[in-house]
């Protein structure tokens, strides 16, 4: 009986991981496309590289993707090198990426992302450069492939929404390296015709196809154009340097037509709501005249203008009597309203001459009590002065006395100066200076 063999996996998954990490892919550049990109926090790179018959899972720590000289995305071609490893815990092949770079494709976003950051320090996407829309298109030069689809969606699109458009075809190369030129030479021959609109259309495609359109020459024959110009090229997802210089950008060839028509049943639903409108107004503005004209007409004077004129004539009449009336009796009182003002004028006259005598009098009487009071102040000052100068100290030092000060103290006894004190004594007609050589106190008896 044959002894069967028995291992874990994990010894299993540890002898295929030997295997291929010994597995020499460093030395060559595996091609494909990035899939499933994510791109975490610490910076790594989780993605899968696959072509049309095979998938890979792809890891590129952050010390190797700082080393990127581009930014990667979703879908773009690159070439990888790196080594192969198993990641045990599940058993997966990955490639562990150390180098990358752009493959065909990525050689000419590289260039497109180029062109795009030298246009646009240059000002060429400056939305302050772009122009408004016109407030009416009428006249417009489509910049198109000749017999494409994207010529006749425009078309289409135009001849359902506003068919009275007037379209001025200029067919035109949009793939290809005459594109370019192609493009440049029919856009300036529909700016140099005043239209009002053009319209730069062409239907998706790949990134190669479309890149005739990111043309530097191009974009600046855009940006001098004096015709407002619009761009549906590709599709939405697809962005080219001619969408970044237009005045407006619409996403595909149709909304492209879209933008610079109008939509004829609406115009007609908003001319029917207009003509209702104007309709309703005209018949409220028809009604407000025709009831001022029923009262105009109600007026008496029309019906009869003789009668009214007569009672208006017996009115009048009536109110000049009035004002005859009121007119006399305000004559009569502005007599007496003068003759009042006279009496008035006198009375206050012959008042005045009696205020003037009896003011006149009371002046000599303040006068003379005037007179009185000071003679009687300037008794009873010259008393005050006399009773003043029989107390004054300095009439007492007339006399004989004096008055001694020691230390600026004023001596009024013996103890309150010492043995060789300085002493100040005044005197009626001046200060003496002395020392005292020595004090004797009396003693009562």
């Amino acid at each position: 009986m044959i002894k069967e063999m028995i291992v874990p996996i994990n010894v299993v998954v540890s002898r295929i991981k030997t295997i291929v990490s010994n597995i020499e892919v460093h030395k060559v550049w595996i091609q494909g496309e990035v899939s499933n990109l994510t791109k975490h926090r610490s910076g790594h790179y989780y993605f899968s590289i696959k072509d049309e018959k095979a998938e890979l899972s792809c890891v590129m720590f952050a010390s190797y993707v700082n080393k990127l000289n581009f930014t990667l995305e979703e879908g773009m071609k690159v070439l990888l090198k790196g080594s192969l490893n198993v990641f045990e815990q599940r058993g997966s092949l990955q490639l562990y990426v150390r180098e990358m770079r752009l493959d065909g494709i990525g050689n000419l976003f590289q260039e497109f992302e180029r062109r795009k950051k030298m246009l646009f320090e240059a000002g060429y996407f400056d939305e302050a450069h772009k122009k408004a829309k016109p407030e009416v298109i009428e006249r417009i030069g489509l910049i198109a492939g000749s017999e494409s689809a994207a010529m006749y969606d425009v078309l289409s699109t135009i001849q359902k929404r506003w068919p009275m458009l007037q379209v001025i075809l200029f067919p035109s190369y949009v793939q290809g390296a005459q594109a370019p030129a192609s493009l440049i030479r029919q856009i300036k021959k529909a700016d140099a015709l005043g239209l009002d609109a053009l319209l730069v259309v062409r239907g998706g495609g790949s990134f190669e196809d479309l890149f005739c359109f990111n043309d530097v020459d191009l974009v600046k024959t855009i940006y001098a154009c004096k015709t407002y110009v619009v761009s549906g090229v590709g599709h939405e997802v697809d962005t080219t340097l001619c969408d970044l210089v237009s005045d407006h950008r619409s996403v595909t060839p149709t909304a492209a037509a879209q933008w610079v028509t109008l939509d004829q049943y609406e115009v007609v639903s908003n001319l029917h709501m207009k003509q209702e409108q104007m309709t309703q107004r005209m018949t409220a503005l028809f009604t407000k005249e025709e009831n001022r004209l029923n009262y105009l007409l109600s007026n008496p004077f029309l019906q009869d203008p003789k009668t009214w004129i007569f009672e208006k004539r017996m009115r009048l009449d009536s109110i000049q009597a009035q004002f005859d009336k009121h007119k006399n009796n305000l004559l009569n009182q502005k007599m007496d309203v003068d003759q009042a003002k006279n009496a008035l004028i006198h009375a206050f006259q012959n008042a005045l001459t009696n205020q003037g005598h009896a003011v006149q009098s009371s002046h000599q009487n303040l006068l003379h009590s005037m007179d009185l009071y000071t003679m009687n102040i300037k008794k009873h000052l010259k008393e005050n002065e006399s009773l003043l100068d029989a107390y004054s100290p300095l009439k007492v030092l007339t006399r004989g006395y004096s008055i001694s000060k020691s230390s600026n103290h004023i001596l009024r006894s013996i103890d309150d100066v010492k043995e060789d004190s300085l002493l100040e004594t005044r005197v009626s007609d001046g200060i003496i200076t002395s020392k005292v050589i020595k004090k004797e106190k009396y003693h009562a008896e």
